[in-house]
């Protein structure tokens, strides 16, 4: 498992934003970056941006992580390492035409490469915006405040050369995408997507559903080619959150449909988070503190069972954040191709945002 910080994110999800091309656009860099860098966004927005011309936007993320602690098999590990560079450039080619980039390197993990790359087109078919080109597929919400990936974006995060559509009006949006799978080697392009989503100042609700969880990140890794997996094997996702003054309550589940079948082995894999958040004042400094409740069924020799975690994060300097999180995992048992062993970890990050 790897630490991953946060600050923006998005990719083949359509940025569902019935505004302007640019409102579009800014959604899907900041979902690409939100994914992997939800606590950095939450605590400074979506970062700063630097103008070239008048027409080029480019935006960054780097974050630094100190780790150490002991894996199921009782050995210890430190390691420090830069756990993510993001560049994002944005560019309005028209009134209603943008297109974004968004670079990522994320050391021992991903090569420097092109993480996200799309159009957009505000009002392509009266109020329906566009989003064509690779970027991460809005399933899924994947929202935390602490250093850590959630469990359910380690299952289900999907990054695909897709066009979504979506528009959005008095706070509810709706969306739809096609997208052409790597686990399903047939001719068409025959996989798709549903998003809706309701939001309010302090409250949000969502449902996603997606035609085949095989080809999320995660498991099209694990699974040894694409011999025995059915492209059909479907997922839906619910996620919400509230806000009521200080405190922040997060929750999102996600699970397949159906079991998922390849060589001899079959599961229907699942995971929820219930997360609380706190906005804290000490000393005269910001603090967000955060707590969370993470479990995984069907997901052993892969995922952890069962993660609590306890974060703390705060503004150091402008646009410079140090968070702190301490986790601990539950291993599945023996029987279900885990180890039966528990595993304690911390990680500091230092995150920066220009």
């Amino acid at each position: 498992m790897k630490v991953t910080p946060p600050l923006a994110q998005s990719v083949l999800a359509i940025a569902i934003s019935g505004a302007s091309f640019s409102a579009l656009a800014d959604a899907e860099f900041e979902r690409s970056v939100e994914q992997r860098l939800a606590k950095l966004e939450q605590q400074q927005g979506a970062g700063n941006n630097t103008l070239l011309g008048d027409k080029v936007a480019v935006r960054g993320l780097i974050e630094i992580e100190a780790s150490m602690g002991e894996g199921f098999d009782d050995k210890s590990y430190s390691d420090l390492v830069v756990a993510t560079v993001e560049l994002g450039l944005s560019a309005a080619i028209n009134d209603q035409v943008e297109a974004d980039i968004v670079l990522l390197y994320e050391e021992d993990e991903t090569e420097f490469d092109v993480d996200v790359a799309t159009l957009s087109f505000a009002d392509l078919v009266g109020p329906v915006d566009v989003l064509v080109g690779k970027q991460y597929l809005p399933f899924g919400r994947f929202e935390t405040a602490l250093v850590n990936d959630t469990l359910v974006l380690e299952l289900a995060e999907t990054n695909k050369t897709a066009a979504l559509f979506g528009l959005e009006q008095d706070g509810f949006s709706v969306g739809a995408y096609l997208f052409d799978g790597s686990v399903d080697r047939e001719r068409h392009v025959e996989n798709y997507g549903l998003t809706a989503r309701f939001s309010q100042h302090n409250f949000q609700v969502g449902f996603d559903y997606l035609s085949a969880l095989t080809e999320s990140d995660s498991i099209s890794e694990i699974v040894p080619g694409p011999a025995g997996l059915d492209s059909d094997d479907g997922a839906f996702s619910f996620s919400g959150s509230l806000s009521v003054e200080a405190l922040t309550f997060i929750a999102e589940y996600m699970s397949a449909v159906d079991d998922i079948e390849w060589a001899f082995f079959e599961a229907q894999p699942s995971a929820f988070q219930l997360e609380l958040d706190f906005a804290a004042r000490l000393r005269e400094q910001d603090v967000t503190l955060a707590f969370a409740v993470q479990e995984t069924d069907d997901a052993g020799g892969w995922l952890p069972e069962q993660r609590l975690s306890l974060g703390a994060s705060t503004d150091v300097y402008e646009n410079v954040v140090l968070a702190l999180e301490f986790w601990r995992d539950t291993d599945y048992s023996e029987a279900k191709l885990g180890t039966d062993e528990k595993s304690n970890n911390i990680v500091v990050q230092l995150a920066a945002n220009f």
